[in-house]
C-alpha cells in the first residue's frame, strides 16, 4: 500500500486533527500573555503531532502488512479465509472494515447462488425434455426404418430413405451426446475398453454413409485394452468417421490403423478426401467452426469435433489432426500409458 494512497484515505482524520491543533493554539494565544505561552504552545503542538504521527504510523503498518499478505495470498492462489476471521483470532492481521466487506461478499454470493440454482434447474429441465424428446424420435425413426425395409420393389427409393433415416439417427445420437457432454463430470464411467471393438462398432454405425458413397474402409486395428469411458471413446471415433464420410468423395478410401509405441497406443484414421486448407487447420476443434468445406459441401454445425476434443482432454486422450488440402486428412487418437501420461502432463 502506497503512503500517498493511505494519506488520501485518511485525509478526514488528518484534517480534523490539524483543525484541533489550530483551535487549541488560537485559544491559548488569545487567553494568555504571548511572551509567557509561545514556547509552551509550540512544545504542546510538537507533542500532539508526535502522538498523532505515532498512531498513524502503527495504523499504516498494520494495514500495509494485511494488504501485503492479501496480495501474496492471491498471487500464490491460496485461500483467504484468514481474512474473515474475528479480529481476536488474528489481531495483527485484521483489516479495518473487513466485517462489512464480509457481509457484502456473503450478500453477493447468496445472490449468485440463487441465480445459479435457478439456472441449474432450468438446464436440468431442458436436458430432461430434450432427452425424452430425442428418445421418442428414435422410436419414430425405428418404425420408419422398418417400413423402408419392406419396400422390396422400390430399391432406389428405399436406399435414399434409409440414408436419410441413418443421417437423422446419427444427429439424434449426437444431440444426446452433446446434452450429456454439458454434464460429463457426472457422466463418466471407468471401465475396461477394447479399442478394436469400439472401432468396429463406430464403423458399423456409420456404414450406411460409407456404402452410399462407395467409400472403402481398410481397418488394421489389433486388440488394445485400457481403462476409460467406452461410450465417450465411441463418440469421438464415430464423430471422426462421420466427418470422413462427409468430406471424402465418391469411391474414396478410409484407412484405420493402430500403432503402439513407448508412450501408448496411437489410432490413425486417414481418408483421401478434400483435406483442410492450411489456414484453417489450427481451428478445426474450435467451437462452432465449420470452415470453407463445411459451408460449401455439407450442413455442418461445427460442434461435433469441438466436443470430441473436449472429451478427449477430459479423458486424458491426445487428439490431433493433420491434413494436406486435396490429398488427405488424418486424425490421430493417442491413448497414453498411465506413467507416460503423467510425465507428459508435467512437461
Amino acid at each position: 500500500m502506497k503512503t500517498t494512497a493511505y494519506i488520501k484515505g485518511q485525509w478526514e482524520w488528518i484534517a480534523s486533527q490539524a483543525g484541533i491543533i489550530i483551535l487549541i493554539n488560537l485559544i491559548l494565544l488569545t487567553s494568555t500573555p504571548l511572551d509567557q505561552t509561545l514556547g509552551e504552545i509550540f512544545y504542546l503542538d510538537l507533542l500532539i503531532i508526535f502522538v498523532a504521527a505515532a498512531g498513524y504510523y502503527f495504523h499504516y503498518r498494520r494495514l500495509n502488512a494485511a494488504y501485503r499478505k492479501i496480495r501474496r495470498t492471491m498471487a500464490e492462489g491460496r485461500e483467504i479465509d484468514w481474512l474473515f476471521r474475528e479480529p481476536s483470532a488474528s489481531a495483527g492481521n485484521s483489516v479495518p472494515g473487513i466485517s462489512l466487506m464480509k457481509e457484502l461478499l456473503e450478500y453477493k454470493n447468496n445472490g449468485f447462488s440463487r441465480k445459479e440454482s435457478d439456472y441449474r434447474q432450468k438446464m436440468n429441465d431442458l436436458k430432461d425434455y430434450l432427452t425424452q424428446t430425442v428418445h421418442d424420435l428414435k422410436v419414430n425413426l425405428s418404425v420408419c426404418e422398418m417400413a423402408v425395409n419392406r419396400l422390396e420393389n422400390e430399391t432406389d427409393i428405399a436406399n435414399k430413405l434409409l440414408f436419410q433415416v441413418e443421417q437423422m439417427k446419427f444427429r439424434i445420437n449426437q444431440a444426446l451426446s452433446i446434452t450429456r457432454a454439458n454434464h460429463y463430470s457426472e457422466d463418466i464411467i471407468s471401465e475396461n475398453v477394447d479399442l478394436e471393438q469400439v472401432v468396429k462398432e463406430a464403423i458399423s454405425d456409420n456404414a450406411e454413409f460409407f456404402i452410399t458413397k462407395g467409400i472403402s474402409i481398410q481397418s488394421k486395428v489389433r486388440p488394445y485394452h485400457f481403462i476409460s469411458d467406452k461410450k465417450w471413446i465411441h463418440y469421438i471415433v464415430s464423430q471422426i468417421l462421420n466427418n470422413s464420410s462427409k468430406y471424402t468423395g465418391e469411391n474414396g478410401e478410409l484407412a484405420v490403423s493402430g500403432q503402439e509405441d513407448e508412450w501408448g497406443y496411437n489410432l490413425h484414421l486417414r481418408d483421401n478426401g478434400m483435406g483442410i486448407p492450411p489456414e484453417e487447420l489450427g481451428r478445426v476443434f474450435d467451437k462452432g467452426f465449420t470452415g470453407s468445406n463445411g459451408r460449401s459441401s455439407t450442413k455442418s454445425t461445427g460442434m461435433g469435433l469441438y466436443y470430441a476434443k473436449e472429451m478427449a482432454a477430459t479423458l486424458g486422450i491426445g487428439l490431433e489432426v493433420r491434413s494436406e488440402q486435396g490429398v488427405y486428412t488424418e486424425f490421430v487418437l493417442s491413448f497414453y500409458k498411465l506413467s507416460d501420461y503423467m510425465q507428459r502432463q508435467r512437461s
